[in-house]
């Protein structure tokens, strides 16, 4: 992973205020809501800038939280989904570093490891297949794009190429893109472990999404007529 490009992207998630503001906000209505429900702890009341707030239906607070985390983890994503696609662009970059993945052979001028299934290009007529990308193209769908030049008596110019993962051939088969997805998850762990910004943007969902399951599973149908009235009013 480059580390001007991480630098970079470290430095426009801290500076976004939106997103920061949101995550903060999620984040300590997710932990009231899991401390609600794991602790049975009672919030009496709460003091604003203008008035005193004293609660006497807990059960309703539960609820309030609930449609409270809801919204702010909606809100949440709205400023966080332009960062999710760098985020993956950041792992996979250093996951084509792995000679078993992708590797450029340019004595045979092919791609060799567990892409070289997919990518039975020439790197003679497909120059810019040897700095090939390998983005994301929906859920659980996976492309590589790299650059193709085109001639025309106006001159040449490069446009992308497209190589649908998804696309099984006699080589390219499930079980390999099952297999690249495995690296996938290997290469998020170890980008937990290691890299700062993925706690930062992921572990506000992970929290909400805790929050809502212990929730959900402790309601009893009352609550949820009530949740119901409260949505729909």
């Amino acid at each position: 992973m480059s580390n001007d490009l991480l630098k970079k992207y470290r430095k426009n998630l801290d500076d976004n205020l939106g997103l920061v503001s949101k995550r903060k906000i999620l984040t300590t209505l997710s932990i009231l809501l899991l401390a609600i429900q794991f602790t049975g702890a009672e919030f009496k009341e709460a003091n604003t800038f203008i008035f005193k707030i004293v609660f006497t239906n807990q059960n309703g607070l539960s609820i309030f939280l609930l449609i409270a985390v809801v919204y702010m983890l909606i809100r949440y994503y709205s400023y966080a989904h332009e960062f999710h696609e760098e985020l993956f662009n950041l792992r996979a970059e250093r996951m084509l570093k792995n000679s078993n993945i992708f590797r450029y052979n340019h004595q045979q001028e092919q791609v060799t490891g567990l892409l070289g299934k997919a990518i039975y290009l020439s790197g003679e007529d497909e120059p810019g297949i040897k700095d090939a990308k390998y983005l994301t193209d929906g859920l659980y769908c996976r492309k590589i794009v790299y650059l193709k030049e085109y001639s025309d008596h106006d001159g040449s110019e490069l446009l992308e190429e497209t190589i649908s993962l998804n696309k099984f051939n006699d080589e390219w088969k499930l079980k390999d893109l099952i297999k690249l997805h495995f690296f996938e998850m290997k290469y998020m762990i170890e980008s937990i472990a290691k890299y700062r910004e993925e706690l930062d943007l992921l572990g506000p969902y992970v929290l909400s999404t805790c929050a809502l399951i212990l929730t959900f599973l402790k309601l009893n149908s009352a609550d949820y007529l009530q949740l119901w009235d409260a949505m729909t009013s």
